[in-house]
């Protein structure tokens, strides 16, 4: 049987890829979200206010000089956390934070919910053990090379597909966590 998978390179299915600042900004208690590595829950951003760091509105232009990020793009973790992933939500205001980078999908060629949940797959767990870089400190992806990691990829339909089931079940999930946090509560 024929597989219908093509091997695309990260780079001919995003308008871009853009790593976050390579410092900390000074902490505000207003202001736009700092992204961080304990933002990352499951596959999902942890925007409760008690997990949040904020940076002053005043500052936000210097801390999202390479990229501001938006609904859509997948962010992930490139040094020492590695494999972690989560889709910028539509009302997010931020930028990215240390170690992080971001993925913005040509959504006119992958749909951006199939790249995330294959981020998530035994295929692309191998290319970034292909791919990573092991530290004398921490391991981490070498964002130079980022672009040639290659996805296995469907047809459109068959990508949407894929993506409104996992999508479907994900929203169940976080359903039924919030009726358990309500009865713990």
């Amino acid at each position: 049987m024929k597989s219908n998978l093509r091997s695309v390179s990260i780079r001919n299915i995003c308008l871009g890829i853009y790593d976050g600042p390579h410092a900390t900004p000074p902490k505000s208690d207003t202001g736009a979200i700092f992204l961080g590595i304990p933002n990352f829950v499951n596959g999902k951003l942890n925007l409760s206010p008690s997990n949040i760091r904020y940076i002053s509105e005043k500052d936000f232009p210097k801390w999202t000089k390479r990229v501001t990020p938006k609904a859509h793009d997948i962010v992930f973790s490139y040094e020492a956390t590695l494999n972690l992933y989560a889709i910028i939500p539509d009302d997010f205001h931020g930028c990215l934070g240390r170690r992080m980078a971001l993925i913005r999908p040509d959504e006119s060629v992958v749909d951006y919910r199939f790249l995330y949940y294959y981020m998530f797959s035994p295929a692309w767990r191998k290319e970034i053990e292909r791919h990573k870089v092991n530290g004398s400190t921490v391991d981490r992806i070498p964002l130079v090379s980022f672009p040639s990691f290659c996805v296995n990829l469907p047809n459109m339909c068959t990508q949407k597909a894929i993506a409104d089931i996992l999508f479907s079940i994900d929203q169940k999930i976080d359903g039924n966590n919030k009726i358990n946090d309500n009865l713990a509560a």
